[in-house]
């Protein structure tokens, strides 16, 4: 409803006649120079947007570099200290498989010296 009222004024408020422009060498030489600079304008602007689409390309893939070389080092330095673990854990257990035998030792020693 309210479209059709709108479009009814719309039509109403326009001027039937429209004024032509007369074709003259100034105006000719004006739509070139505005035409020119329209471009000039338009590839400048591609440029830079370009330059700065690549820039950020540039930017987006040492990223994945760097936070993938950092996620590689974790997990080699991750697999280090476990190895590291492993390690402290094996010679922990055959000290505690040593003493434990030296403590028998020294327990059948004692029982063989009380025992005489």
């Amino acid at each position: 409803m309210f479209r059709t009222i709108i479009t009814s004024n719309a039509r109403i408020c326009t001027a039937p006649s429209t004024r032509s422009i007369h074709a003259t060498s100034a105006a000719s030489k004006i739509t070139e120079k505005v035409s020119e600079m329209a471009d000039k304008v338009n590839k400048k602007v591609g440029k830079g947007l370009a330059s700065a689409i690549e820039t950020g390309e540039k930017a987006a893939g040492k990223t994945k570099e760097t936070l993938g070389s950092t996620t590689a080092s974790a997990k080699h330095k991750t697999e280090d200290a476990k190895q590291t673990t492993r390690k402290t854990m094996e010679q922990a257990k055959q000290k505690a498989d040593q003493a434990a035998a030296s403590a028998r030792e020294t327990r059948d020693d004692v029982k063989d010296r009380m025992s005489k």
